[in-house]
């Protein structure tokens, strides 16, 4: 381990070590021990309320939380992430009241399907089937139809990315802006930050690799734009802010996606954390760092009127 790391980050990590290798086990095993947050605080939400959405796959459940109960709210679609293996919309309410509460946005979490029960592309078509129910429904729900972000983070990010783009193609629905938090954007290339940080960091290329052979049905589908979207369409996609980690696996396909938006014209903001793991935002216990994510965010998104 490098012995220059933060102190912050060098005591997760040794702290992790002793764990057993997530990749070693079944889907099974890892959904009774992963733990996706650790953030004790609390927020004073207005309400927190589950929907059940009738899916592409059947029924689809989506969790709302809303910071006030003011009228015309600006809204957040969050897709959590978890390699598409494992954890669920509930392992992440932590993350999502302190999403609501930070930026103002009404925050509505999507419990897509799993692999390897349900491949690829179901989790696309669930994602993009509930952002489409939250901006067709976005009066009767109290939100503002022209303040529809995305958000995800690591696979969720991706989903993000891909609703995003897909939206532009299809014409609707249309997202106002884009929150990238260490998205993975490309299952097929190979990177110096997969290498580099390939074990010892949290997030290993072992179990990347590992959720990519559950998720996608075959090996040409790593190059399959709805599944890497660095290989998809970036133009006139929406704001986005893409935020990466300095020791995390997916850091530079999380960057070289950032500076293709840029490359295509769309307004982006970036930026990188030194000597932060991948997730760390999720991990506000641990990592001071975590706060500014959200602190971030909020001035990306603008207060809500």
């Amino acid at each position: 381990m490098n012995e220059t790391l933060p102190e912050q980050t060098k005591k997760f990590l040794e702290q992790m070590s002793g764990l057993p290798a997530l990749h070693r086990m079944t889907p099974e095993e890892i959904r009774k021990v992963i733990i996706a947050n650790a953030i004790s605080e609390r927020f004073e939400l207005a309400g927190t309320q589950d929907a059940e959405l009738q899916g592409p796959h059947g029924p689809l459940t989506v969790r709302i939380y809303r910071p006030t109960n003011k009228e015309k709210l600006p809204v957040i679609v969050f897709f959590h992430g978890g390699g598409f293996v494992f954890n669920r919309m509930k392992d992440y309410d932590p993350m999502c009241g302190k999403l609501a509460h930070a930026t103002g946005h009404a925050v509505v979490s999507v419990d897509y399907r799993l692999a390897p029960e349900y491949k690829f592309p179901v989790q696309i078509e669930e994602a993009l089937h509930a952002t489409q129910w939250v901006y067709e429904n976005a009066g009767t729900l109290g939100f503002d139809a022209d303040r529809v972000s995305v958000a995800g983070e690591s696979v969720g990010g991706s989903l993000a990315a891909i609703v995003a783009q897909q939206a532009v193609k299809r014409g609707s629905p249309r997202i106002a802006q884009q929150i990238l938090l260490c998205p993975v954007t490309d299952w097929s290339g190979r990177y110096e930050s997969k290498s580099t940080y390939a074990a010892g960091y949290f997030l290993e290329t072992a179990l990347l690799d590992y959720c990519a052979g559950h998720y996608l049905p075959s090996d040409d589908d790593r190059a399959n734009p709805l599944a890497s979207p660095l290989l998809g369409d970036a133009e006139g996609l929406p704001p986005a802010l893409v935020v990466t980690a300095e020791l995390d696996p997916l850091r530079d396909e999380g960057e070289l996606y950032a500076r293709r938006l840029a490359e295509s014209g769309v307004r982006i903001s970036w930026k990188r954390y030194p000597g932060m793991i991948h997730l760390f935002y999720a991990l506000t216990d641990v990592f001071d760092d975590g706060h500014d994510v959200y602190a971030l965010i909020a001035r990306e998104l603008g207060a809500p009127d």
